[in-house]
């Protein structure tokens, strides 16, 4: 059964406003299967991906920077030698390259938000891309620490433009059946990106020039090649242009979206009017932090800040990772790259058990299993020999196995489910600072605990995590509700205590 059909015979005042929220176009959307949802908004799937794309870059110079803490060429040009004769990047430096990514996204969360409001999602993530193409060349010709530095702090405050503009084009363009399916495409796009880094780095961590590192750097120059043109052609957000009162471009991008041979266009544009009008009257920032939504910001926050909280940091940090427990140069790359390939795997096969199962069981199963392979591992950190380093390769599998399927993208279905509508974009910058300021501090912390210079900690870094991920066991358990097969108003109603009949739950 169609949309169109649904409401068919129906004003719009009937179908929109004067029942029920259940029975608006958007919530009817239930009735429909995931594969009719996408074949009706297909359009709506491939921009969303297209913008997606942009995460890729995130997680593609994410990955690659601590990776080349591990290269030999690199260690020699920007590091020190040891005493023992090896060379290493010293922690202060590690962690200086690293502190733009957080950085970068607070900034997103504080500020790009009023960019994007005043010139709209499109331009400001197209003009980010651009400026992306400029700060590569400053990284690519860099011939100091200093420069280096410099032009990683600038891309981390263009990631963080992309953590910002990437969920929420999405959340705008895309109907609720898709929303948590999208949500997590997220996560798989930050997977994406660090299983090219890897692969790019393992072709070149062979060889003994400048190119080593110089190669994946100039790999950056092709992400804003490709999107900016395919971006120029992209709908802008329909719900953008109907804030500025553009009804008219609003109706044509949303035809832009969706077939309109199956969904009544303008019984949606009516409720999304009607749903702005309800949205003006919500409040400022200090209402997150009042009755319900002070649950809501709090689960937002804690779901966002579990990903660094349960080891997420050292991802980026496999392949320097496995040089230090004293696995063999010529097979560093190699088991990192299956990492990545794994987690994209793991990360694909997600939406299965998020679908099925539900975002809560699919938390605490993921963290238990965590927790335990942490704990190995920082045992198994006691100890120095062949076997045990192995043994910590195969844990870190297990962990990228079990990230990848439960916590990495189930966050961001949550995270993006448990905002209440009104206050949506002040509850989702909020969770995003209070999570960059806790990857801030790891992306600080990590080098110094890894570092052959300092704390040289290798798997006992599992001791550090593991008493984390209690923590977070112990919070998911008695604070984070059932959202599954919920509607935006049977949230609404499950946060103001009220009983809802959870679909599947």
């Amino acid at each position: 059964m169609s949309i169109k059909s649904l409401s068919k015979g129906s004003s719009l005042d009937d179908t929109c406003v004067g029942i029920s929220r259940v029975a608006t176009p958007t919530n009817l959307e239930k009735d429909l299967s995931l594969w009719e949802t996408m074949k009706i908004y297909k359009k709506a799937t491939f921009w969303s991906f297209v913008m997606c794309c942009t995460i890729i870059m995130d997680g593609y110079d994410g990955n690659m920077v601590p990776s080349f803490y591990a290269l030999p060429v690199f260690q020699k040009k920007f590091g020190i030698q040891l005493p023992n004769g090896d060379w290493t990047v010293e922690a202060k430096w590690q962690t200086a390259f690293l502190v733009g990514v957080p950085i970068g996204r607070i900034t997103g969360a504080v500020g790009v938000g009023l960019l994007a409001d005043r010139f709209g999602r499109k331009k400001v993530t197209i003009t980010s891309l651009a400026f992306m193409v400029g700060v590569t060349f400053v990284v690519f010709f860099a011939t100091g620490k200093e420069m280096l530095c410099a032009g990683w702090i600038i891309s981390g405050i263009i990631w963080g433009v992309f953590n910002t503009m990437a969920p929420t084009y999405v959340s705008e363009v895309c109907p609720i059946k898709m929303r948590s399916l999208l949500a997590a495409a997220i996560n798989l796009s930050w997977v994406a990106g660090q299983f090219i880094s890897t692969g790019v780095v393992t072709g070149t961590s062979t060889r003994t020039d400048d190119w080593a590192y110089r190669v994946p750097l100039a790999v950056q120059w092709v992400f804003p090649a490709i999107l900016i043109p395919t971006l120029c052609f992209a709908p802008e957000s329909p719900w953008w242009l109907l804030r500025r009162g553009e009804i008219d471009k609003a109706r044509n991008a949303l035809a832009r979206l969706a077939d309109e041979t199956k969904i009544d266009l303008d019984a949606h544009l009516e409720h999304m009017i009607q749903t702005d009008k309800e949205e003006d009257k919500s409040g400022t920032i200090a209402e997150c932090f009042k009755g319900p939504d002070l649950h809501r910001t709090e689960i937002c926050s804690m779901v966002y800040s579990i990903q660094p909280l349960s080891g997420a940091n050292i991802i980026n940090f496999f392949a320097f990772f496995f040089q230090l427990t004293g696995v063999p140069q010529d097979i560093i790359f190699k088991l990192t790259l299956g990492l990545t390939g794994l987690g994209f795997l793991a990360t694909l096969l997600s939406s299965v058990p998020i679908a099925r199962v539900g975002r809560r069981k699919i938390m605490l199963t993921g963290l238990f299993v965590l927790t335990v392979a942490l704990f190995a591992m920082g045992i198994l950190g006691c100890f120095t020999s062949r076997g045990t380093n192995w043994a910590t390769a195969i844990l870190l599998f297990v962990w990228v196995g079990t990230y990848d399927l439960s916590i990495g993208p189930g966050a961001f279905v949550i995270y993006s489910e448990s905002s209440s509508v009104r206050l949506r974009s002040k509850t989702i910058a909020i969770a995003s600072v209070i999570s960059s300021t806790v990857t801030l501090v790891f992306n600080v912390a990590v080098p110094y605990m890894l570092n052959e210079a300092e704390a040289n900690m290798r798997g006992l870094v599992g001791f550090v995590y593991g008493p984390l991920c209690i923590l977070s066991l112990i919070w998911v358990y008695f604070r984070l509700p059932e959202l599954k097969g919920l509607s935006y108003m049977e949230i609404d109603r499950l946060f103001e205590g009220k009983k809802v009949a959870k679909d599947g739950v």
